[in-house]
């Protein structure tokens, strides 16, 4: 494995800036995204625009500043996600779940992944697809699935989505894998 960043920048207008520490498995080239240590931003802009009228809040000196603060602390978040210690965690957390195994009917658990997160039916058939390929009936093997499946998304910000829910199935709770592993 090899840490990294994702950083992502709104084109829509939502107007946010986020940058994420990443895992990235060298083997299998899958990537997931790590929710913790997250630092999202949305932009202030020039003007806070009250219908048609235009009245401009913010001066430039307050707008320098305010680029400052974010950018140094995207240099700290950038430092803390590449570190030894952010990267051991998140190692720590995928370790884990190798250990959480898919006792129930694996159609089943990933039919309750689907639920919870919000699956459609082609992506639901190739997370199934690829932890049946994958062989390994765990929660490692699971998350590596939906890493792996992120690959074949043809939308960019779909198949971030896959790397991000990735990153929340490390982080769920013994209890919380239960509905998962146990699907019958």
């Amino acid at each position: 494995m090899q840490a990294g960043i994702a950083i992502s920048n709104s084109e829509v207008g939502q107007g946010t800036l986020s940058v994420q520490p990443l895992l990235f498995r060298l083997v299998c080239r899958n990537g997931l995204i790590v929710a913790d240590r997250t630092l999202r931003k949305t932009h202030v802009g020039r003007a806070l625009a009250l219908e048609d009228e235009g009245v401009t809040v913010y001066q430039d000196d307050t707008l320098l500043a305010d680029d400052k603060a974010f950018f140094l602390k995207v240099r700290d978040v950038v430092q803390a996600a590449v570190s030894d210690v952010t990267f051991r965690q998140a190692a720590a957390k995928m370790q884990r779940t190798m250990g959480i195994q898919i006792v129930g009917n694996p159609v089943q658990s990933v039919e309750v992944l689907a639920q919870r997160y919000t699956l459609n039916d082609a992506e639901r058939s190739g997370v199934l697809r690829h932890l049946v390929a994958g062989g390994d009936l765990s929660g490692y093997g699971l998350v590596n699935a939906v890493t792996h499946y992120s690959q074949e998304v043809e939308d960019y910000d779909r198949a971030t989505e896959f790397e991000v829910l990735g990153g929340k199935l490390i982080e769920l709770s013994a209890s919380e894998w239960k509905p998962l592993a146990e699907a019958a």
